[in-house]
C-alpha cells in the first residue's frame, strides 16, 4: 500500500506540473538526463547545458536506477520527475501479493536473457506433453535422483563413464551385452552363477 500510495502521489504531482502554468521564469522542461547519483527514491540528473537537478522516480515499473542510466525527465525549478527510462542497466522488480500467471492461449512465451536465467523455489513443477533440452553442456548436482519410466529409455552416446563410490546394483529380467571389440572385467573376485 505504501508503494502504491507513493506511486499515485508522484503521478499526481507530474500531472499538476504539466497542467499548472509556470509562475515565473522558464516553463516546464521535458528531455533526457543522465543519472549521476542515486539517493533512495531520488536521483541527481545531469541535464542538457550542464545543469543538474534532483528528481523523484515516477516510473510505472519498480526499477532500481544506477549511475549512468539515461532517463526522460520533466520538471521546472526544484520539481523534477523521472517519467521514462531511455537506456538503463539497473534491476526491474515485479512484486505481487499473490499468484502471478503468464498466459498465451494462442501463442508462445519466450524468456530471453544474455547472462542467464535463474529460478529459485522450494518446488518447481514442469508439466508437458513433450520436453526438449538443447545444450552444449549439462551439469547436474543432486543428493538423490529417482526416475520412473513406464516405457523404454533410448540413449545414443559417444562414450559412457560411470564412477560409483559405493555398491552398483543392476537387476533386470534379461540382460544382453554386445561388444564389437574386447570385453574386460577386472575385480578381486568374480562370482558367476
Amino acid at each position: 500500500m505504501a508503494l502504491e500510495s507513493a506511486f499515485t502521489n508522484t503521478h499526481l504531482a507530474v500531472h499538476e506540473l504539466l497542467e499548472a502554468p509556470a509562475a515565473a521564469g522558464e516553463g516546464t522542461r521535458l528531455g533526457p538526463g543522465r543519472i549521476v547519483a542515486v539517493e533512495g527514491r531520488r536521483v541527481v540528473l545531469a541535464l542538457d547545458g550542464g545543469a543538474t537537478a534532483t528528481a523523484r522516480l515516477a516510473l510505472v515499473q519498480s526499477y532500481a536506477p544506477v549511475v549512468g542510466d539515461e532517463v526522460l525527465a520533466i520538471g521546472r525549478d526544484d520539481a523534477w520527475y523521472v517519467i521514462g527510462l531511455l537506456e538503463g542497466s539497473g534491476t526491474t522488480t515485479f512484486v505481487a501479493p499473490g499468484d502471478i500467471e503468464f498466459a498465451a492461449p494462442r501463442g508462445r512465451i519466450d524468456l530471453l536473457a544474455r547472462d542467464g536465467v535463474f529460478i529459485k523455489s522450494g518446488l518447481v513443477d514442469i508439466v508437458a506433453e513433450k520436453l526438449q533440452f538443447t545444450a552444449r553442456h549439462l551439469f547436474e548436482r543432486l543428493t538423490d535422483l529417482t526416475q520412473w519410466v513406464s516405457g523404454a529409455v533410448h540413449q545414443r552416446l559417444g562414450r559412457v563413464r560411470s564412477h560409483v563410490e559405493g555398491d552398483y546394483d543392476l537387476k533386470a529380467g534379461r540382460i544382453t551385452e554386445l561388444a564389437d571389440d574386447d570385453v574386460t572385467i577386472d575385480g578381486k573376485r568374480i562370482y558367476l552363477g
